[in-house]
């Protein structure tokens, strides 16, 4: 049985958050979020950044809000900045200011299996882009080898519970700086998994 909302938001303790179902590298998952209502009214009108990691990378370097002057950056950061999109920044007289952010607060990334094995290999299949969380069926006689293995790498551990989860290891907090990239371009791709299914939710059945 899967997870409900109620128990998703039991997890990251926010009663506003939301899910959305994805696959990242492969590995399906739940995304327990909280959209960014000022970011996404940024994004009205199918406003995108792409893949392209170096964009966010650039973006990730500047100071939300604040301006910073065009010859700080680096050569790199420099050669990327026409990529950036209008919307995401304001230039002037030298100096340009970021207006884009994540569109959401990515609180949880869940990955299911039977097992517990399965659970934790996919959820660390993912990398540290978000907190993690394996939820399994049962953990049988590794309960302890379980928890060991899930605190290592930071990934939280749940097992189910009659209708509920009942959490063995809370997931490590925080996005080390070298996956903040990483972080805010699955932030953008759930933002837009979000929107569509909602579009295709709000629709009349045909």
């Amino acid at each position: 049985m899967e997870p409900d909302l109620r128990h998703m938001r039991a997890l990251v303790g926010f009663e506003d958050a939301r899910t959305a179902d994805l696959s990242v590298r492969g590995v399906p998952l739940t995304s327990v979020h909280r959209p960014v209502a000022e970011q996404a009214r940024l994004r009205s009108g199918g406003r995108a950044l792409g893949s392209r990691l170096g964009v966010y990378q650039v973006l990730q370097a500047l100071p939300l809000g604040s301006w910073v002057p065009v010859d700080s950056l680096s050569e790199r950061e420099q050669v990327i900045l026409p990529a950036l999109p209008a919307w995401t920044r304001t230039r002037r007289n030298g100096r340009i200011l970021r207006l884009a952010d994540t569109p959401v607060r990515l609180d949880l990334l869940v990955t299911q299996g039977e097992k517990w094995l399965d659970a934790l290999d996919r959820a660390c299949a993912l990398g540290a882009v978000a907190p993690r969380m394996a939820v399994c069926e049962s953990l049988g006689e590794d309960r302890d080898r379980a928890c060991w293995e899930a605190d290592y790498y930071g990934v939280g551990l749940a097992v189910r519970h009659g209708s509920g989860l009942r959490v063995l290891v809370r997931p490590r907090q925080g996005v080390p700086e070298s996956a903040a990239a990483l972080h805010w371009r699955l932030a953008e791709r759930v933002h837009r998994v979000a929107e569509e299914w909602g579009s295709q939710s709000s629709e009349p059945a045909q």
